[in-house]
């Protein structure tokens, strides 16, 4: 049909005159579709970015004052150097108390956590073996607890090792839904006390 000389002009008038012009159309439409879509129905990813962005800020402020109010109290440190100054290892865990509120029992359920799970050949990584073998163990405890805190019953989770015990604010205090005097809560208090624990293994 195009090739037909009187019905050429028509054509070309009727369709936008050249290749390129139809071209241009054809994108102008595209693109107003494409920015249509985008306007009304923004994408399911973009939306699930933004709330994962602001879930990640709120942990920022939450954990910011445990990161800079920190106590160290321990008869083992050593002033100048490190206790450990060569740490092979680094064993983690925690321990929770749920009624009683007793911080000792929590750390040393922590502590246990941390080195229960491992199988260490100490005479082959330690020059010196047992013997030479040092422990530096860091307990984040939550400050209000802290005072009940025995650290020679902590003591006695580590079979071997000459030890340093570091405490530190942390941890953390939760409800357990219910305060029950038999378990040792007080009158409505119902906090668990969780402890963390760091246990550095080393010569």
């Amino acid at each position: 049909v195009i090739e037909n000389s009187h019905f050429r002009p028509y054509a070309m008038t009727h369709y936008g005159g050249n290749a390129c012009e139809r071209i241009m159309i054809l994108v102008f439409m595209i693109s107003c579709i494409i920015s249509c879509t985008f306007a009304f129905s923004p994408t399911p990813s973009l939306r699930s970015h933004h709330r994962h962005s602001k879930l990640i800020q709120a942990r920022q402020i939450s954990d910011a004052p445990s990161s800079v109010n920190l106590s160290k109290k321990s008869s083992d440190v050593i002033d100048g150097e490190p206790h450990v100054p060569n740490v092979l290892l680094v064993e983690c865990g925690f321990g929770n108390d749920s009624h009683g509120q007793d911080a000792t029992k929590a750390a040393i359920r922590a502590c246990r956590n941390a080195i229960e799970f491992n199988s260490v050949s100490v005479k082959k990584i330690i020059p010196g073996g047992y013997g030479a073998m040092k422990l530096n163990v860091i307990l984040g405890v939550p400050a209000k607890y802290q005072s009940g805190l025995d650290l020679d019953e902590v003591k006695n989770v580590f079979p071997f090792g000459d030890i340093q015990f570091i405490v530190q604010d942390g941890g953390l205090v939760a409800p357990s839904g219910r305060a029950i005097k038999a378990l040792g809560d007080g009158d409505k208090n119902d906090d668990m006390v969780i402890v963390c624990a760091a246990v550095q293994v080393g010569y």
